[in-house]
């Protein structure tokens, strides 16, 4: 007698499904956090842009002020801001490279960094 005819079909696919639907979970969590992290990108960069939008008006706002014959301390005077100069990406003078980073790949105690397609699932590696 085979050890398949004592299982019953219902309960293995159902315990079959209860495996994948808490496997899909874990993708459907990623998809929301990478959903949610592209939002906020997408957020910042209009932000950004916003920020950059505001300066160029304020220097704007300040230059037309001081060509109308008001004067940096009269507009400080005032409370009003000074624009500031826009920042530019530094560079290093010397031109020396960086290194590479690092690699902090731990070792499994085999001498091995570990194979690159396995996962792991509670402390244990899965190898698939």
């Amino acid at each position: 007698m085979s050890a398949i005819t004592t299982l019953d079909k219902d309960t293995v696919l159902a315990r079959a499904r209860a495996a994948i639907d808490t496997r899909t979970r874990y993708v459907e969590t990623l998809f929301d956090a990478a959903a949610a992290a592209s939002a906020a990108h997408t957020a910042a960069e209009a932000a950004r842009s916003a920020a950059a939008d505001a300066d160029t008006a304020l220097a704007k706002a300040y230059k037309d002020a001081v060509d109308a014959g008001w004067t940096p301390a009269e507009l400080k005077s005032a409370g009003l801001p000074a624009p500031t100069a826009p920042r530019k990406p530094t560079r290093r003078a010397s031109g020396r490279r960086t290194r590479p980073a690092t690699d902090t790949t731990a070792v499994d105690g085999t001498g091995s960094a570990g194979d690159t397609g396995s996962r792991t699932d509670g402390g244990a590696e899965v190898h698939q």
